[in-house]
């Protein structure tokens, strides 16, 4: 298992998200304040993932076994009423109707653990908006010139190898994906993309944050706003996350069956949630040691699961910025589960100001997570370490350093580990692309590593891990 523990650090800014919308004209600024979403310290409360669940809410009943046991459903209806079944994994949400449902139910003989459902804040989201129109350079995709971390990892030079991510498929679990978007709809399997947050059927984007990591990885080539690492390749809206970012575990579980279930190729989840190991108070609500551990046990079985259906699950490494060696204290998820490449953030800095010097584009962001307990591969994130003033074609200069992407209504600039690991889960797309299709997640993983770009060390660096991922030696070597 792959532990973390977060040192303590001080950070005199917070990450901010750039938004860009193609409707509006001028420069219009608006500034969100919201919770900071850093941890206050190694040893602190603050640092454990805050949960939404009110007490005697749903539970999530974990057996002992992998699947679900024939008749446990019956048993369950004597204490509760089931909500929701994953019996892939053996679980079972369960809403209770007697007062000791979880003493009771932890006594069957069937049973390994009864946990809260809790609901938890899986993406932060402070936002900074900037309404305008993206300056454009040429016809052919317009806005190609601003995505330097497509440069960054070679995507140019494996497409004209060839490698565009054609018959490979990436399930995104986030918060949606602009169903309408002209960069991604005609990349984007409308018959298999879902919605598991019950009061939102839907699976279109009511926050942003999973269209711009769709396109990302798979914004077509069609001479129209960005372009994704594999513009050929197919992409299903998995929406497991509500409006503001958060989500039940049990949601997040379910996802990641229904999409190895349904032929995924890649996973990718650019989200994450910080749980301590010995057990924390959120509000009122105490989850034990026992409860974590739970947790834990339920989204592994999962992930597990989608490997063995042949899914590479692509996570992000997270954005408080801490060196997760040297302790068992906190536990990451997904992050921190054996099975999953984990994505550290790179960026440039001032790159509107030097990009026709070749500037360095692989700085470790400052705000993302390291230590070689975690993080596999680095990929470009965006940062705005760039101080310079003025302003270059109506925005700070530090806005260039975000990641430009495709988002409900237009296009936006955004940074943050949930930015690197789509640049990760496209390039395994053009990976198993090549291959037809068919290629173990194994394999694939293997290919993304070894063809990685030593940035900083000869062996596994914290912050690159096995190095910055490089689209075209992974397809060409």
């Amino acid at each position: 298992m792959k532990f973390s523990f977060f040192s303590r650090m001080k950070f005199d800014r917070i990450l901010l998200v750039v938004i860009l919308l193609v409707f509006g004209y001028g420069c219009q600024k608006n500034y969100t304040e919201q919770d900071s979403p850093y941890l206050s310290g190694s040893d602190s409360q603050a640092g454990a993932v805050a949960l939404k669940v009110p007490k005697a809410n749903n539970y999530m009943v974990i057996t002992r076994s992998e699947t679900l046991p024939a008749g446990l459903e019956s048993q369950l209806s004597a204490y509760g009423q089931i909500v929701s079944t994953i019996p892939q994994i053996g679980v079972a949400v369960v809403k209770p109707t007697v007062s000791d449902f979880r003493a009771r139910v932890s006594k069957l003989a069937q049973v390994q653990a009864v946990v809260p459902d809790f609901e938890a804040q899986w993406i932060k989201l402070p936002d900074f908006v900037v309404q305008a129109n993206p300056p454009s350079i040429g016809d052919d995709e317009p806005n190609f010139w601003l995505q330097w971390g497509l440069d960054a990892i070679n995507a140019p030079e494996a497409w004209n190898a060839g490698y565009k991510g054609k018959n490979a498929t990436v399930f995104i679990l986030d918060t949606g994906i602009d169903i309408d978007h002209p960069d991604l709809a005609g990349n984007l399997d409308i018959d298999l993309s879902v919605s598991f947050v019950p009061d939102n059927p839907s699976f279109d984007d009511d926050r942003g944050h999973g269209t711009h990591v769709a396109g990302i990885i798979a914004a077509a080539d069609n001479s129209m706003g960005v372009i994704g690492v594999a513009p050929e390749a197919k992409i299903v809206a998995v929406k497991v996350l509500n409006s503001s970012g958060s989500g039940y575990f049990s949601w997040i579980n379910a996802g990641i069956i229904y999409a190895a279930d349904n032929g995924a190729d890649v996973i990718n989840m650019s989200l994450g949630a910080t749980l301590k190991r010995s057990g924390f108070y959120s509000g009122s609500d105490w989850l034990s040691p026992l409860d974590v551990a739970s947790l834990v046990l339920a989204q592994q079985r999962a992930v597990d699961y989608a490997y063995k259906k042949g899914a590479v699950i692509v996570t992000s490494a997270g954005n408080n910025g801490y060196n997760l060696d040297g302790s068992a204290s906190w536990f990451v998820m997904p992050g921190g589960l054996q099975k999953v490449v984990t994505v550290s953030a790179t960026a440039p800095e001032c790159w509107i100001l030097n990009r026709l010097d070749n500037p360095f584009l692989d700085i470790p962001a400052f705000y993302t997570n390291f230590g070689k307990s975690l993080i596999e591969i680095a990929a470009p994130g965006g940062d705005y370490d760039c101080d310079s003033p003025g302003l270059v074609y109506g925005y700070p200069v530090y806005v260039f350093d975000f990641v430009l992407s495709t988002y409900p209504g237009g296009y936006a600039w955004m940074a943050g580990t949930s930015m690197a690991s789509p640049h990760v889960a496209g390039v395994a797309a053009l990976v198993i692309g090549k291959n037809g299709g068919q290629m173990s997640p194994v394999d694939v993983t293997q290919k993304l590593l070894k063809t990685a770009d030593k940035i900083d060390s000869n062996g596994i660096s914290p912050y690159f891990g096995y190095g910055r991922v490089n689209a075209c030696r992974a397809v060409t070597e």
